[in-house]
């Protein structure tokens, strides 16, 4: 080519090799397993956590226990002008989780924190809105410090699959002050499959989402 020449390149295809539409297919986070495998939280559990953290414009969030990446990740990229931490301490996991980061863009507002909660959440601002999707073991200590840390009117949306991790909630929600807003929702979710060529539905392990709402100025100990 010349130095000095104009180049025209006409575009074809259906585009859109990134979603522009809050929904990130599973199969485009990269977990180190098949596509749509891994640890990551289901598409669909994904938008259920989102909707009840209600994240605004100009929000601190954290998302305790991120694995690798895929509520940190949608979060930051449906709210450009918010602020996510995602707090990690598995190697493999932070590694998928930053290949994540660079592949869906959001290096601006998503923080990766390597640490184990809670002590990982004492150098991070003040949250808005907090998901906890792993707690290795320590839920209780990161709801109650979670909870007095969150901004008044700001929410908390922690999951759990096991039985054990949900009394834990359970036992949690009932020890709080009536003043702290308590919404539980289980996610039941089948998915298609096949059996000799015939169309079934697989079931999926519920998933229950406890959600709090923190007053305009409580603080619970």
């Amino acid at each position: 080519f010349n130095p000095l020449h104009v180049t025209i390149i006409q575009c074809q295809g259906s585009g859109g090799l990134l979603p522009t539409f809050p929904g990130i297919a599973d199969e485009l986070f990269e977990t180190g397993k098949e596509p749509g495998k891994g640890l990551i939280t289901k598409k669909e559990v994904r938008l259920a956590i989102l909707s009840q953290l209600e994240p605004q414009a100009g929000d601190t969030g954290w998302d305790i226990g991120a694995g690798c990446g895929s509520v940190a990740i949608e979060w930051a990229r449906w709210n450009p002008f918010g602020k996510v931490f995602a707090i990690e301490n598995s190697e493999e996991r932070l590694t998928y989780c930053g290949i994540n980061q660079a592949k869906f863009g959001v290096v601006n507002n998503l923080d990766i924190i390597t640490g184990t909660a809670p002590d990982a959440c004492d150098s991070l601002p003040d949250p808005d809105a907090v998901f906890i999707g792993g707690s290795g073991g320590h839920l209780t200590e990161i709801l109650s410090i979670a909870i007095n840390r969150l901004k008044p009117s700001g929410r908390i949306v922690a999951s759990a699959v096991t039985e054990t991790t949900k009394a834990t909630l359970v036992q949690f929600a009932e020890s709080l002050p009536k003043s702290i807003s308590v919404e539980w929702t289980q996610i039941a979710l089948s998915r298609s499959g096949s059996v000799a060529n015939q169309l079934v539905m697989r079931p999926q392990l519920p998933v229950m989402l406890l959600t709090l709402t923190k007053g305009p100025s409580i603080e619970y100990n």
